[in-house]
């Protein structure tokens, strides 16, 4: 073998090995599984801390929300806002975050003062709406998001830590974790679609 081919071998083995070092510093950050048609991304602790702000990037803005549904034990699946619900979630870099959900189907009042309603229009009214705002952390290892409410519609609500486990597979982002309604338990899973 001639110098110059050697050269130009040794240069080429030299980038190959410098990639595949690039590459085996990544996966030990981060191992993307694509088993049973899902995508998911999984972290060990202690490595690639700053994934956590580069989720928060990711979920800053403003999302509508798709669709919202219980499962319960049975699989039987329910809507608790209809099938047609309404929200905005907002999430701000710096770790703000606030939600709005609404069945658009709900009566309205008979009087145009709302402190003069019937209990059944307050109790629709209440029913088929809710809100709270407050802060929010993400643990990328777990895949999840925790919720820290400050102030909601649900007074039990106000102070409490909603943990959701989070799905992103880069158009939709999923929230679902365990929610009681009508003395069932189940799970609620809320798709929403980042507006621009």
């Amino acid at each position: 073998m001639n110098m110059k081919y050697k050269d130009n071998f040794q240069h080429a083995r030299y980038i190959c090995l410098s990639i595949l070092l690039v590459l085996w510093l990544i996966s030990g950050c981060m191992v993307i599984d694509q088993s049973k048609g899902k995508r998911s991304v999984a972290l060990s602790e202690n490595q690639c801390r700053s994934v956590s702000w580069v989720n928060k990037a990711l979920l800053a803005g403003v999302w509508k929300l798709v669709s919202c549904h219980t499962l319960d034990a049975n699989g039987k699946i329910t809507y608790p806002f209809g099938r047609d619900a309404q929200g905005r979630l907002y999430y701000e870099s710096n770790g703000r975050m606030a939600v709005q959900l609404m069945n658009p189907d709900r009566p309205r009042f008979s009087s145009g003062d709302p402190l003069l309603t019937s209990e059944a229009e307050v109790r629709e009214a209440f029913g088929g709406y809710t809100a709270y705002y407050g802060t929010y952390s993400v643990n990328p290892a777990e895949q999840t998001i925790v919720h820290h409410i400050e102030a909601a519609l649900l007074p039990d609500w106000a102070g409490s830590d909603q943990k959701r486990h989070v799905e992103y597979d880069g158009k939709y982002l999923t929230l679902s974790g365990p929610l009681t309604l009508g003395g069932v338990s189940g799970t609620v899973s809320l798709v929403w679609e980042r507006l621009p």
